[in-house]
């Protein structure tokens, strides 16, 4: 068992704000996993990279070692499900872990709010967690009912592997961990070719809606080809992505997908034995009917 309190969890903004059922499903599996992990007042987005970044770095490094600090300041490390989040804070924890000058700055700024960056507590994916701290004997001792025949189109995303500089996990070109994970469940994990493609999120913050779909179609039209019953990722911002976009692909151009995505914590809270109602699956936009049917 994990000590309680050695990991805050970080929810970001788009988990509580928009998908709660995500965070649902992740407290459920993080229980059975007996994972103690505390709630901490006082964080705020991350903050992402793609708009804050571009218009003030300084600030925008400030506020992610702000959350760290106060992670730090509570004694813990920090875990999250977002991949965005972790990408961000992991790599100004490297930054100012490399850069004295750097940290000696962001400290400054951080001192009117009574926080300092240290530096000296681990920031750890749940996927990182799952399979290093917990591995496959754990895993596997929870499963009572095995994904067997389910064939999964694992979408790691970017952030989950990069910056490979900051984030020293797994492979950031041929990833394979989640993938593991996702067997240890019983489960198949589908090798293709647009596994490492960006869901194209991003570029819907830049008013670039009609290239978002176009990176989606690609990835989706070879996840049907290739006969995936499920596309899985911890990312919201890729859930959003492939579980939206699937209706509008539709209304465009009249390709019928009905490939559920279905989030990592999901499909391990359904191998461990709970009921898609208690995960909160019903709050996805494509139905995972045809996914659960079998189990």
């Amino acid at each position: 068992m994990i000590n309680k309190g050695r990991y805050a969890f970080f929810w970001g903004c788009t988990i509580p704000a928009r998908f709660p059922f995500m965070e649902k499903a992740t407290r459920r599996v993080l229980d059975a996993l007996e994972l103690d992990y505390v709630d901490l007042d006082g964080f705020t987005c991350c903050p992402e990279k793609t708009l804050t970044r571009n218009m003030d770095e300084t600030l925008w490094r400030a506020a992610a070692a702000r959350n760290v600090a106060v992670a730090e300041k509570a004694g813990c490390g920090l875990t999250m499900s977002c991949t965005g989040c972790y990408s961000v804070l992991k790599s100004v924890q490297s930054e100012l872990r490399t850069y004295p000058r750097i940290k000696r700055e962001t400290n400054e700024n951080l001192q009117p709010l009574g926080l300092e960056f240290s530096g000296t507590h681990p920031i750890k994916h749940l996927v990182e967690l799952v399979h290093s701290e917990m591995g496959p004997g754990r895993i596997k001792s929870l499963v009572i009912r095995p994904l067997s025949g389910k064939k999964i189109a694992v979408h790691t995303g970017c952030h989950l592997v990069r910056p490979s500089k900051a984030i020293h996990f797994d492979d950031p070109f041929k990833p394979l961990k989640y993938d593991q994970i996702v067997e240890w469940l019983g489960a198949t994990s589908l090798k293709y070719s647009t596994k490492m493609f960006c869901c194209g999120g991003s570029l819907d913050r830049v008013d670039q809606h009609p290239l978002a779909l176009s990176m989606a179609k690609v990835k989706l039209d070879e996840v049907k080809a290739i006969g995936a019953d499920a596309i899985s990722t911890t990312c919201p911002e890729c859930f959003r992505v492939y579980d939206n976009n699937q209706f509008l692909l539709q209304k465009n151009n009249g390709t019928q997908y009905n490939i559920p995505v279905i989030t990592l914590q999901e499909l391990m809270g359904l191998a461990f034995g709970m009921n898609p109602e208690e995960l909160g699956m019903d709050g996805h936009r494509i139905e995972t009917k045809s996914f659960l049917e079998g189990l």
